[in-house]
């Protein structure tokens, strides 16, 4: 009996073809909307945690608050970073200055926009374990190097016409430069980093001074990088006397990321629930006008025994469909978008993008689609099951 049903029901929907499908669209769009924006945030935010695991989750960072909020009124200097190593729980202190700078490889010239400079002497050390200072070709920085350079990924292979190998002289300032090593793929911004000593950066920016970028501090063995953090905010405050930096730890930045990321998938998400309810009020509308036009023949089924529940199963049964057939369709759309926005990742230098695609995700996509068909159906179902026989049967 139930096949039964199922076959009145998809009879009905394909009498009704154009109509069908205009309302399946908006299922589609919802759906879809949805099932990548789960895909796409759940992507970023493992990346963004597997890119902070593999720095290492005993290190911490002390930026210049103007850096953050967007003015340049504050700053750190060398004597910061000398502050921070003196706290007791550190192992060392890496300091990181950065600039723009034109980089010329032959005749052809390109502005760089990540120049860092990192201390050469125990750099080796201190790189260990990192995934942005691994290597692909070449050695890393000792403490004799001066004017040498180590070359991201995408700068050594996409920016220039020519290739950048390990021995080829850039150019920085009229400066040469002989570069060392070529850092591996990472699938972040990295990837477009030239990296030169920090002797070499002070001698060709003399305006520089004594400022530094950003530092880094990795916490000894057996150090809490919260009580640590600690430790050094309240160290900087009293020798620098003002509040004008501050000290991130890998903990801080997700938090603040992932209060980012929330805010994204509302926003997206309530433009996708917008979608569903468009496509939930055509179902509705398209239900409505079904019962109408099938006025007559709702009287005659139940001129020949159906119940009232009869009639309600079979148009909530359509209704379903619709949602299933939707549904089903944007689950395939929103894979599709997905794995469209990963692959622009990967072409853009952001290759930690990995879309999973898990059968929860495809089942709720489905399921939902389903449930919003049925509940958008009930009311012109119910009114379907309650029409009065005799009435029916007079059109």
């Amino acid at each position: 009996m139930s096949g039964d049903y199922f076959r009145l029901a998809l009879r009905n929907i394909f009498h009704r073809k154009v109509r069908s499908w205009l309302t399946v669209i908006g299922i589609v769009i919802g759906i879809g909307s949805i099932v990548s924006l789960l895909l796409l945030s759940s992507g970023l935010e493992n990346a963004i945690v597997e890119q902070f695991e593999q720095s290492g989750a005993n290190r911490l960072y002390v930026f210049p608050k103007a850096q953050i909020a967007g003015s340049f009124a504050s700053k750190l200097t060398e004597d910061d970073a000398s502050t921070a190593s003196s706290v007791g729980g550190v192992e060392w202190v890496q300091q990181y200055k950065l600039r723009g700078a034109a980089v010329r490889l032959g005749r052809e010239e390109i502005f760089i926009s990540n120049l860092f400079s990192v201390p050469a002497e125990g750099f080796s050390e201190r790189a260990k374990g990192v995934s942005s200072f691994q290597l692909e070709s070449g050695r890393l920085f000792s403490s004799q190097d001066t004017f040498h350079a180590l070359v991201g990924f995408r700068a050594a292979h996409s920016i220039f016409d020519k290739d950048i190998r390990t021995n080829s002289n850039i150019f920085i300032k009229d400066q040469k430069f002989k570069v060392i090593g070529i850092l591996k793929e990472t699938g972040t911004p990295d990837d477009s980093d030239v990296i030169i000593p920090e002797k070499a950066f002070t001698s060709i920016f003399p305006d520089f001074g004594n400022e530094v970028s950003f530092i880094e501090i990795k916490a000894s063995d057996g150090v809490s990088v919260e009580d640590l953090a600690d430790r050094i905010d309240k160290t900087l405050e009293r020798v620098r006397d003002d509040e004008e930096f501050l000290v991130r730890t890998p903990e801080s930045f997700l938090e603040g990321l992932t209060s980012i990321l929330l805010i994204v998938q509302v926003v997206l998400g309530g433009i996708a629930a917008i979608s569903l309810v468009v496509g939930g009020i055509g179902i509705a509308n398209s239900m409505f006008t079904s019962v109408l036009e099938r006025t007559r023949e709702i009287g005659v089924m139940k001129s020949i025994g159906a119940r009232n529940s009869t009639i309600l199963f079979i148009f909530i049964l359509e209704a379903g469909l619709i949602g299933f057939v939707g549904g089903s369709a944007g689950v395939i759309v929103g894979i599709g978008t997905a794995i469209g926005v990963e692959a622009i990742a990967k072409q853009s230098g952001f290759g930690l993008l990995k879309i999973i695609i898990g059968p929860g995700v495809v089942l709720f996509g489905i399921l939902f689609a389903i449930i919003v068909g049925m509940l958008a159906g009930f009311i012109p179902a119910y009114k379907a099951s309650r029409l009065d026989p005799v009435v029916a049967l007079r059109g």
